[in-house]
């Protein structure tokens, strides 16, 4: 075993290519650290805004009780609470002082206001701060006085542990784990091709010494990629002297409850757990080869085993026994020490127990998934007379390994898109609590307002007694306060939130907010204004008819389908941009079905990637003939004509891109359905119009833009045939461009530049009347077929029709430029 080792470790230090890794990791960290060094601020910015808000409550607070002070006097628990009020907004300029001198060392003061905070709410029963909130704060305040560290920058940290955390959840992913297994793959088809296990038998090396020699530098090459992510992600930190933040407390919402994790529980899981699983996925490995299987179906049968596993924590959850949580749901493990360590050891024992495995399929002689097929006994290439061209270039790419790439970027783009859809739907009640604690914290915002008001009140009320007494004259005296309805509609509105709290792992939970979340509503938009019908709420009023209807579950979460015309964009302050947020986050539409997930890979337009996947991968043109390979001189002397080439080469493109997109995209949905079931493919979706073309159209004043609704299977159809167009015409760009140039990756360089140029001016410049002829408009599937784009440019001719009638009159044109030009080989 130990000459396989050393035979094979001299072949990976002498290779050219020994030093892309480190190179990329080092590209990697120096790329997030100036992005994140650019955009840094957020974390001061945040503190600001909220303390600057809690002085003007204390502020607010202070005004109304000395008001109240010189008007009719203050009792003895009256006057505590002023002074508390008054020692509260010392601590509050203390704190913006030193956020306005970039010091964010305020934890101290930040501890001592929230102690004064609960003396206060003791002497007077006015909080306006969430209890929730405030016991998590003063938590991670306490945790930040006991290692002596500041506030720090927590979405784009750049040199502190966090900055490390960020890079390990990227260095250290399921992506990166299966990108190594599939550079490990194509390291094996070369050893294959060269003969060198045949090389290792000839030198009467027993499979023991071969497979496990074979296995060892992987795994070395594997721990070298850990040493390196782990030291060059650990010098920021360290070089800016900022290694104790390893301590800094993050807020995770685990189980529903939001609790307070040191990062060093995750620097120290994330690259042992991710280590463990590659290991697992390297024996495995080890036995498929040693069974000669095809790249595909090893593929197939390591992605089999995560995929199991992946679904069954799905179905149960937290399980100490699933391995997929060394890389994805491992929050609970980083709770408690002693489940961490123990967990981690069962893990160690699995390596143990499938490196058995492997020694014994190792040494089995008699099972073979395949036979090793080489480049001298491969059959010989007999075309097909009708098809040789098109076979050829199959074979071409085949041969490359472009086809096997494809299809592997194609099932983690899209397979990807369902594991994201479903982890959203997994974690969707630690989202709703986050939303009911926001909505509780903005709740005790409007009671401390109109409990102020109240009071106002109830001292103009007193003050007019006593002149009334001296005066004589008789006061009609109100025997209630009229402002107490509202404050106890309010105390109401907070107890539901705080009974939904409490269901939030109920299998109605989705059902009982959205019904909660609706009881809040003032009634039906019919009943207001109609200057005030907004399309949010006339559309969410008639969907939920629609549903009735046709007895079809809501998507979860929310009961309001926000329009596009809330967007964050349209916030007038900082307020009206926090409760719009918080009105987003609280209609977020989750799901897991298969349909929920085809919506959603729509609506990101996540088909522009699988374009320039295609572009980038997988098409070939004419240029390809001359470089990298030049092989136009040979065909120059064949009784082939250049157009029949020019023609095969574009059906083809179009062929195994569509073909390779169906057959993947089917695989995933069953998958899907599998998981989350097929999903009502009759839901309602919201289309909007600039129009009345129909009489079921239906018109927002407020918004000036009519809509109606359409079922998602029609919607869905209309993007699949969109897509399909989006193929033809860009197939016919990229062909045409190759045929004017000499060199197949200027045409890929030139084509992605005109692509990406077209694409963000037709968005930038929507509004103008040429804009519907630009064909990379319709790249942008999903607001096409829903209508937005028309709204967005303001012309009801920017729609589907249009949009298929551009790109198949633009993919013809193309393609006949491309026929019709003519090219001079030089012989």
């Amino acid at each position: 075993m130990n000459e396989v080792i050393r035979f094979l470790m001299k072949g990976l230090l002498k290779s050219k290519y020994i030093f892309i890794l480190p190179v990329a990791i080092i590209v990697l960290v120096g790329s997030m650290l100036v992005m994140n060094s650019i955009q840094s601020g957020a974390t001061k910015q945040e503190l600001q805004e909220t303390f600057n808000n809690r002085k003007d409550t204390v502020h607010l607070l202070i005004t109304s009780t000395l008001t109240k002070e010189r008007v009719i006097g203050l009792t003895p628990e009256e006057q505590q609470s002023l002074e508390s009020l008054l020692l509260k907004e010392q601590y509050i300029n203390d704190i913006l002082k030193k956020l306005d001198e970039n010091d964010l060392q305020i934890a101290e003061q930040q501890l001592a206001f929230l102690n004064e905070y609960e003396n206060y709410i003791a002497f007077k029963a006015i909080p306006y701060l969430g209890e929730q909130s405030v016991t998590v704060e003063k938590e991670k305040a306490e945790a930040l006085i006991d290692h002596q560290l500041a506030y720090t920058e927590q979405n784009t940290p750049y040199k502190t542990a966090l900055f490390t955390k960020q890079l390990f959840q990227i260095l250290f992913s399921p992506v990166t784990a299966f990108l190594l297994l599939l550079v490990f793959s194509y390291k094996y088809m070369f050893d294959r091709e060269n003969r060198t296990f045949d090389f290792f038998k000839m030198n009467s090396l027993s499979s023991t010494a071969i497979y496990f020699g074979y296995l060892m530098p992987l795994l070395l090459v594997e721990l070298c990629y850990i040493v390196i992510g782990y030291v060059l992600s650990f010098l920021p930190p360290l070089l800016s002297g900022n290694l104790n933040t390893i301590y800094y407390p993050v807020e995770v919402t685990v189980n529903s409850e939001v609790v307070l994790i040191p990062i060093w529980k995750w620097l120290v899981f994330i690259p042992i757990g991710w280590g463990i699983f590659c290991a697992i996925l390297l024996l495995l490995f080890t036995c498929l080869i040693k069974q000669q299987v095809k790249l595909g179906l090893l593929f197939s049968l390591i992605s089999l085993p995560v995929l199991i596993s992946y679904i069954v924590s799905l179905k149960t959850g937290f399980l100490m026994y699933n391995p997929i949580h060394l890389i994805v749901s491992y929050e609970q493990l980083l709770l408690n020490l002693n489940r961490l360590v123990y967990y981690l050891i069962i893990m160690f024992l699995l390596v143990l127990v499938c490196t058995g495995l492997t020694y014994a399929v190792i040494n089995m002689k008699s099972v073979s998934l395949g036979v090793p097929e080489y480049t001298a006994s491969k059959k010989q290439y007999r075309p097909n007379r009708k098809f040789k061209l098109l076979q050829f270039e199959h074979m071409k790419k085949k041969r490359k390994g472009h086809i096997l790439l494809t299809v592997l970027l194609l099932f983690g783009i899209i397979g990807g898109t369902v594991i994201v859809v479903n982890e959203q739907y997994r974690t969707f009640p630690d989202k709703a609590l986050k939303i009911i604690e926001s909505s509780q914290n903005t709740n005790i915002q409007d009671q401390t307002h109109w409990k102020l008001v109240a009071d106002e009140f109830e001292m103009e009320q007193e003050l007019q007694q006593r002149m009334a007494e001296e005066t004589g004259e008789e006061l009609e005296i109100l025997d209630q306060n009229p402002y107490q309805a509202m404050i106890k509609q309010l105390e109401m509105r907070f107890e539901a939130l705080e009974h939904l709290k409490a269901d939030i792992h109920s299998p109605t939970f989705a059902e009982t907010f959205r019904d909660v979340m609706n009881s809040f509503e003032p009634g039906s938009y019919k009943e207001s204004d109609n200057t005030l019908w907004t399309m949010t709420d006339m559309a969410s009023e008639e969907q939920e008819i629609v549903l009735d209807e046709k007895r079809i579950t809501p998507w979860p979460l929310g009961h309001k389908w926000v329009s596009k015309f809330d967007d964050l964009s349209q916030a007038l302050d900082q307020e009206h941009y926090e409760r719009l947020k918080l009105f987003q986050e609280q209609n977020t539409k989750y799901g897991d079905s298969s349909s929920f997930a085809m919506y959603r890979f729509l609506d990101w337009n996540l088909m522009l990637v699988v374009l320039f996947l295609f572009v980038f991968i997988l098409w070939t043109t004419m240029a390809d003939e001359y470089r990298p390979t030049l092989s136009m001189n040979f065909l120059a002397t064949k009784p082939i004509r250049f157009s029949s080439i020019y023609i095969m080469k574009w059906i083809y493109n179009l062929t195994v891109a569509c073909s390779l997109l169906l057959i993947t995209g089917t695989i995933v949905f069953l998958i899907a359905t599998l998981i989350g079931g097929a999903g009502d493919w009759d839901y309602p979706i919201l289309i909007y119009a600039t129009e009345r073309l129909e009489d079921s159209f239906i018109f927002s004043t407020a918004n000036n833009a009519y809509f109606y609704f359409e079922s998602l299977s029609s919607l869905l159809f209309k993007s699949g045939v969109l897509v399909f167009l989006q193929l033809f015409f860009l197939n016919s760009l990229f062909s045409f461009i190759g045929k004017l140039m000499k060199n197949h990756y200027a045409a890929i360089i030139v084509t992605s530049i005109l692509v990406i140029t077209g694409y963000f001016a037709g968005n930038h410049y929507i509004e103008l009347t040429s804009s519907m002829y630009n064909p990379f408009v319709y790249f942008d599937t999903w607001n096409i077929v829903d209508g937005w784009k028309s709204i967005e440019a303001n012309n009801a001719k920017v729609n589907f029709l249009t949009g298929t009638g551009i790109l198949l009159i633009g993919g013809i044109l193309l393609l006949g430029l491309g026929l019709l030009f003519k090219r001079k080989v030089n012989s």
